[in-house]
């Protein structure tokens, strides 16, 4: 992709960051200028490895959620520490056994968030941990390299997306420091210098 296509696609973002601090909302398909950032499986690997890394930090801060137990909640937190720590690895190093190792990963992350209830539209997903569906995506995004644009955008929706009962759904004022994390992540992903330098 030239320069100056992707140089407009972060330009973008970042403009879409700033609104967002301005009070402004936008429908969450405004991400999806992604799916072509994320069409190179490699960017698209390291991009939903940053995403997980911010997720895991911003895990350390957070108290335990009331809906969970104690027990799920350490059982998330580690999850996500092992999952960074292992693709981490194997981003760095790609092996068969490192992959292994990363789809059994998968399968034990899939668990938490694995109920379903019947709704008069049809099965719907209960989410235990947000933090863990994300991690999911992330996994996804780096097992699946030939799905890679679906994913990246799937991980930065999952990543950006809030709620306020002002706005609904989408992309929020409380969305722009994530919005930022996501411009950012691509300006020095393709520059090496965040969007304000």
């Amino acid at each position: 992709m030239a320069s100056s296509t992707v140089s407009k696609k972060i330009s973008t973002l970042a403009q879409i960051a700033q609104e967002l601090r301005q009070g402004k909302d936008f429908n969450i398909t405004r991400l999806t200028s992604l799916k072509s950032l994320c069409a190179d499986p490699q960017a698209a690997g390291q991009f939903c490895l940053h995403l997980a890394q911010l997720t895991q930090q911003n895990l350390q801060d957070q108290e335990k959620p009331d809906h969970l137990e104690e027990g799920t909640w350490l059982n998330c937190k580690n999850l996500i520490n092992e999952a960074v720590s292992e693709m981490e690895m194997y981003l760095a190093e790609p092996t068969k056994e490192k992959e292994n190792l990363l789809q059994n990963l998968l399968s034990r992350v899939k668990e938490v968030n694995n109920q379903y209830k019947n709704q008069n539209w049809g099965l719907v997903r209960i989410i235990q941990s947000t933090e863990v569906l994300l991690i999911e995506k992330a996994l996804y995004g780096v097992l699946r390299p030939s799905e890679s644009s679906y994913w990246g955008y799937q991980i930065a929706r999952e990543y950006a997306e809030r709620y306020n009962s002002r706005y609904g759904n989408g992309l929020i004022p409380e969305s722009a420091p994530m919005v930022e994390d996501i411009a950012n992540f691509w300006s020095q992903y393709y520059f090496g210098k965040p969007v304000d330098d």
